[in-house]
């Protein structure tokens, strides 16, 4: 079974990995950049801190401890596994293309996976607490963050330094943490 799924994540990888253009080789090692995202990391704050005011105090502790704990399990489950990336993966030696390097020698889960689902799936999670608000435009907005986590998910496919398995796994850690702190900060702050 597992040999199964390796070999559908290795070729789903190819399709993406090698489904390349000149726009997407310049866009995509941008997009897998974490410091290009900084001005919607800003617009992020504002909103939370426009929405909850003296509560987003808190909210942004939450998220900076929930990227450390998405980040960190990512690395701890990468050491664990110790699955290779597919620029190390000798079933694919050259045909990988590394425009941002190689990355560490495992791949299984992406941090970046992890850290953008962990923050979408909270605050969309979080949104739902904006009382003043019709339920129908809580959340609207917040869906927005869910097509940033694809397009981070598959710029790391794309520059050649995941698998989709190691991003869908990663997806699913944010996830799992994203849900334990809107849990956590919910008992705590929106009572």
């Amino acid at each position: 079974m597992l040999s199964w799924l390796d070999t559908i994540d290795h070729q789903f990888f190819l399709a993406v990995h090698l489904w390349r253009n000149s726009f997407f080789d310049l866009q995509m090692p941008l997009v897998s950049n974490r410091w290009l995202w900084i001005p919607l990391y800003a617009l992020l704050v504002f909103l939370v801190w426009k929405r909850f005011r003296m509560k987003s105090i808190y909210i942004v502790i939450a998220v900076a401890l929930l990227v450390l704990f998405s980040d960190q399990t990512a690395n701890l489950l990468k050491n664990s596994t110790k699955r290779p990336r597919p620029s190390y993966d000798e079933a694919l030696a050259g045909q990988v293309i590394t425009p941002l390097g190689r990355g560490g020698n495992y791949g299984f889960v992406s941090g970046h996976a992890a850290n953008s689902m962990a923050v979408a799936l909270f605050l969309w999670l979080l949104s739902g607490a904006q009382k003043d608000f019709p339920a129908s435009r809580r959340r609207k907005w917040w869906l927005l963050l869910f097509p940033w986590v694809i397009l981070v998910c598959w710029s790391r496919v794309y520059v050649g330094v995941h698998f989709p398995f190691d991003v869908l796994g990663g997806c699913a850690v944010g996830a799992l943490w994203a849900l334990v702190f809107w849990f956590l900060l919910r008992r705590i702050i929106f009572r």
